[in-house]
């Protein structure tokens, strides 16, 4: 079966803050995977398709930390947990530099 993604994934795990746009404090959660399209991720509820979501996350071994807006592509419960995987609308220039420096490192680790 032909791969239909614009960008490859990371299997990459880390913490990541997020918030719908309506509210104020954001909840932890871990992804799953990225790529310089977008993110999926355990969060604590499913979400609507279409909604529009804040993130923000850092690389321990790379300064600075990602600012983005997503939007939710798909959500699913599976078991006990919840999981979200959403698109990049808007991701600052400075940090897709960031986003993208990080991921060739992880594909570059990977070769």
């Amino acid at each position: 079966m032909e791969e239909k993604r614009k960008f490859p994934r990371a299997d990459l795990v880390f913490r990541i803050e997020y918030r719908t746009l309506k509210e104020e404090q954001p909840h932890t959660g871990m992804t799953r995977d990225l790529s310089m399209g977008g993110v999926s991720l355990e969060t604590e509820t499913p979400f609507d398709k279409g909604t529009p979501i804040s993130l923000s996350f850092s690389f321990p071994e790379l300064d600075g930390t990602i600012h983005a807006t997503g939007r939710v592509v798909r959500s699913w419960q599976d078991g006990d947990k919840c999981f979200t995987a959403l698109k990049f609308t808007a991701v600052h220039q400075d940090d897709l530099a960031i986003l993208e420096a990080h991921l060739a490192q992880y594909y570059g680790d990977q070769e």
